[in-house]
Protein backbone atom coordinates (compact mmCIF):
# COMPACT_ATOMS: atom_id res chain seq x y z
CA UNK A 1 0.00 0.00 0.00
CA UNK A 2 1.43 3.43 -1.08
CA UNK A 3 1.78 5.89 1.62
CA UNK A 4 -1.03 9.05 1.00
CA UNK A 5 1.12 12.56 1.30
CA UNK A 6 -0.60 14.40 4.46
CA UNK A 7 -1.45 17.55 2.94
CA UNK A 8 -0.73 19.37 -0.55
CA UNK A 9 1.89 21.65 0.43
CA UNK A 10 3.60 18.52 1.77
CA UNK A 11 7.60 17.15 0.48
CA UNK A 12 8.50 13.47 0.38
CA UNK A 13 11.45 13.12 2.13
CA UNK A 14 14.36 10.38 1.25
CA UNK A 15 13.57 8.39 4.17
CA UNK A 16 10.03 8.12 2.74
CA UNK A 17 8.84 11.10 5.65
CA UNK A 18 6.77 14.22 4.86
CA UNK A 19 7.41 17.79 6.12
CA UNK A 20 5.68 20.86 5.55
CA UNK A 21 8.17 23.37 4.24
CA UNK A 22 8.65 27.12 5.76
CA UNK A 23 5.80 29.67 3.44
CA UNK A 24 8.22 31.71 0.81
CA UNK A 25 10.25 34.46 2.43
CA UNK A 26 8.30 37.90 1.94
CA UNK A 27 9.89 40.20 -0.33
CA UNK A 28 8.49 43.55 2.04
CA UNK A 29 6.78 44.38 4.99
CA UNK A 30 4.97 47.63 6.07
CA UNK A 31 7.44 49.70 9.06
CA UNK A 32 4.99 48.90 11.53
CA UNK A 33 4.85 44.59 11.17
CA UNK A 34 8.40 45.00 11.36
CA UNK A 35 8.82 47.02 14.44
CA UNK A 36 6.15 44.62 15.83
CA UNK A 37 8.25 41.71 14.50
CA UNK A 38 11.02 42.74 16.02
CA UNK A 39 9.66 43.46 19.28
CA UNK A 40 8.57 39.82 19.14
CA UNK A 41 12.27 38.88 18.53
CA UNK A 42 13.48 40.90 21.43
CA UNK A 43 14.12 44.27 20.17
CA UNK A 44 13.22 47.21 20.80
CA UNK A 45 13.40 50.40 18.99
CA UNK A 46 16.01 51.48 20.94
CA UNK A 47 18.21 48.88 19.98
CA UNK A 48 18.13 49.79 16.24
CA UNK A 49 18.28 53.51 16.64
CA UNK A 50 21.52 53.04 18.98
CA UNK A 51 23.09 50.85 16.00
CA UNK A 52 22.01 53.46 13.81
CA UNK A 53 23.98 56.24 15.51
CA UNK A 54 26.83 54.27 15.93
CA UNK A 55 27.50 54.42 12.23
CA UNK A 56 30.43 56.65 12.00
CA UNK A 57 30.07 57.76 8.76
CA UNK A 58 27.45 61.26 8.64
CA UNK A 59 26.01 59.94 4.98
CA UNK A 60 25.95 56.37 5.94
CA UNK A 61 24.22 57.11 9.10
CA UNK A 62 21.87 59.29 7.51
CA UNK A 63 21.00 56.06 4.70
CA UNK A 64 20.42 54.17 7.42
CA UNK A 65 17.68 56.41 9.35
CA UNK A 66 16.29 56.57 5.78
CA UNK A 67 15.85 52.92 5.29
CA UNK A 68 14.92 52.47 9.09
CA UNK A 69 12.03 55.22 9.04
CA UNK A 70 10.80 54.46 5.19
CA UNK A 71 7.03 53.10 5.28
CA UNK A 72 7.95 49.28 3.69
CA UNK A 73 10.93 47.68 4.38
CA UNK A 74 12.29 45.52 1.83
CA UNK A 75 14.34 41.99 2.33
CA UNK A 76 16.80 42.39 -0.12
CA UNK A 77 17.72 45.85 1.18
CA UNK A 78 21.55 45.76 1.96
CA UNK A 79 21.68 48.14 4.80
CA UNK A 80 18.82 46.54 6.27
CA UNK A 81 20.80 43.45 5.97
CA UNK A 82 23.69 44.97 7.43
CA UNK A 83 22.00 46.46 10.41
CA UNK A 84 20.30 43.05 11.19
CA UNK A 85 23.93 41.24 11.42
CA UNK A 86 25.31 44.41 13.58
CA UNK A 87 22.22 43.10 15.77
CA UNK A 88 23.70 39.98 15.82
CA UNK A 89 21.17 38.10 13.91
CA UNK A 90 21.79 35.69 11.00
CA UNK A 91 20.28 35.92 7.90
CA UNK A 92 17.76 32.35 8.28
CA UNK A 93 16.26 34.53 11.22
CA UNK A 94 15.99 37.40 9.41
CA UNK A 95 13.22 35.37 7.09
CA UNK A 96 11.73 34.71 9.96
CA UNK A 97 11.16 37.82 10.79
CA UNK A 98 9.67 38.60 7.64
CA UNK A 99 7.34 35.87 7.70
CA UNK A 100 5.97 36.58 11.08
CA UNK A 101 6.32 40.72 10.47
CA UNK A 102 3.47 39.97 7.28
CA UNK A 103 1.08 38.40 9.99
CA UNK A 104 1.16 41.29 12.76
Amino acid sequence: MQEQRPDVGFVAQADGTWFEPPPPVPASCTRRQGLRALLVFGFKRADIEAQIAAIEDATEREEAQIDYEAGVWERANPRLQEMWAALGGDPARLDDLFRLAVTL
